[in-house]
């Protein structure tokens, strides 16, 4: 598994949703946000509207979960234990 997690610089709730996603995700995460010259291409690609947004891809590369709260990452993260 690996993860893309979109962030920006002035969303309140971003800092403590990528504190939680450093502190309980075990796969390699991609952090991006509207500094990087590649982020508006990124969020059009994956149809991205909303900060913070982690989507999570399964070993077959296809999307396993997208999410926006803390608690649907948790809720996830139980179903999949080996994530």
């Amino acid at each position: 598994m690996n993860a893309l997690l979109f962030t920006t610089t002035r969303c309140p709730k971003c800092p403590a949703f990528k504190e939680f996603v450093a502190g309980s995700v075990s796969f390699p995460v991609d952090t991006l946000d509207e500094t990087m010259a590649e982020f508006s291409e990124e969020i059009a690609k994956y149809g991205v509207a909303n900060a913070p947004t982690i989507i999570i891809f399964g070993e077959d590369g296809e999307e396993a979960f997208r999410g926006t709260e803390t608690y649907e990452l948790e809720e996830f993260l139980k179903q999949h234990p080996s994530s």
